[in-house]
């Protein structure tokens, strides 16, 4: 993989990673989800496990992108772009089938509103998952 599109790959990872691992667990470490007083305490762990999961993820992807051994970037860079569609997936997943379980985007009675009348969940993750993808095709591409 040329240097400079390397380049690219690692920055645009290391964005979704901050996107899925660092915003969540800021925004639903509160009381409008971990600690939501109207959720059941297995919900509550529930939501915890996702954030710890994905903010591992999202470390491990850091560590894949940021270690100093060029001779294994590659298939690092590679396998960095798969674990983010894992992490933005699960998201996609939920959202798509949310019908089906009785989920919703957002919680009406706290939290975050709208932006433009477009769910903030889906205006963060959304993007994400077009920068991972862009990654992923980068990452995979071969050289010409």
């Amino acid at each position: 993989m040329p240097s400079g599109r390397a380049r690219l790959v690692r920055a645009l990872l290391l964005v979704a990673a901050a996107i899925y691992g660092i915003i969540p667990p800021i925004v639903d470490l509160t009381e409008t989800h971990a600690f939501h007083p109207a959720w059941p305490p297995h919900a509550r762990f529930h939501m915890v496990w996702l954030l710890g999961t994905n903010s591992t993820l999202a470390a491990i992807v850091a560590w894949l992108v940021l270690a100093g051994d060029k001779g294994q970037r590659e298939t690092r860079l590679r396998f960095a772009s798969l674990l983010g569609v894992a992490a933005l997936g699960g998201f996609f997943v939920a959202t798509f089938t949310q019908s089906a379980y009785g989920g919703a985007l957002h919680d009406p009675t706290g939290g975050f509103s709208p932006i433009f009348g477009v769910d903030g969940n889906l205006l963060a993750f959304g993007p994400a998952m077009v920068i991972q993808l862009v990654a992923v095709w980068l990452a995979h591409r071969r050289a010409r």
